[in-house]
């Protein structure tokens, strides 16, 4: 099969690697052209285009078979709710329309965001539960982008929560020293939200796993035997071994408190193998 991934981070290359010793034939693309050398290595071509370039979009999605879009927005760029708007729905809406309007099908790695603080249900959230916070541009083009990709009948999302454990990437720890020095101990999330947290190489294997089994429609991911703590135990936990006082919680970003089903993609024979980073800070939950 020929394979279109747009956005080769972390997620990108390990799929582009993978999916290579699989035997299918893959494109790959990213925004910086200094990149290019290093990423044929992942790849067996390397596209330099924006995901908002309508007609390199279309044009490079039309000569493959299936598009893949794990595609992010970078915090960088989103310091106001006027760049929020503007740099995620570029990254995410535009790109993921561009890719429907190929006519191609395509897989798209969403957000937990969808479901806002999750006060819409009262039993645990499913695929089938309503979306929320659809102003909040970390929601809101989420949602949207969600909605063009299952423009095609074998379209396919995965929602994912936050993501750890890539190279580089910051601990939870160094998240927490981080709110501090440069945001004046204040996150945007709120105290009560459940702190999921996702693997990179889970998330790298639920996308193989959704490829390999012609999956569509949408599905949660998250380790779906376990409930993880709030942001409030972890944070303030972590705040209390660094001696550093406790954050601010501005619930800007609304995230669920309540428990978030994966039954639906664990039924089709995924499970999450990398358990809760943060499960030493967790208390019991009744």
């Amino acid at each position: 099969m020929k394979i279109l991934i747009l956005g080769m981070g972390h997620i990108g290359k390990a799929l582009a690697t993978t999916l290579r010793q699989q035997g299918h034939v893959v494109t790959g693309t990213t925004t910086t052209p200094a990149k290019v050398e290093s990423l044929q290595q992942c790849a067996d071509e390397i596209i330099v285009l924006q995901g908002s370039d309508r007609d390199a979009v279309i044009d490079a999605a039309r000569s493959v078979d299936y598009v893949i879009i794990t595609v992010a927005p970078n915090v960088k760029n989103t310091k106001t709710i006027e760049e929020r708007h503007q740099h995620y729905q570029q990254t995410l809406l535009e790109t993921c329309r561009n890719v429907a309007d190929s006519e191609t099908p395509s897989l798209f790695c969403s957000s937990f965001s969808v479901y806002g603080d999750g006060t819409q249900v009262e039993q645990d959230i499913t695929e089938d539960s309503p979306t929320a916070n659809h102003e909040e541009p970390s929601s809101k083009y989420y949602q949207l982008a969600e909605a063009e990709v299952l423009r095609h009948e074998k379209g396919c999302v995965l929602r994912f929560p936050d993501m750890y454990g890539a190279p580089g990437d910051m601990s939870f720890s160094e998240r927490v020293k981080m709110a501090h020095e440069f945001f004046g101990g204040k996150i945007l999330f709120g105290r009560e939200a459940l702190l999921y947290s996702i693997h990179f190489e889970d998330v790298v294997q639920a996308i193989l796993h959704a490829l390999e089994k012609q999956l569509n429609g949408i599905y949660n991911v998250c380790d779906n035997l376990s409930l993880p703590g709030t942001n409030a135990e972890v944070f303030d936990a972590i705040c209390r071994e660094q001696g550093l006082s406790d954050l601010e919680y501005t619930n800007h970003i609304k995230a669920p408190s309540q428990r978030i089903s994966a039954d639906k993609l664990y039924a089709s024979g995924y499970s999450v193998q990398h358990s809760d980073p943060n499960s030493v800070y967790r208390q019991v939950h009744s």
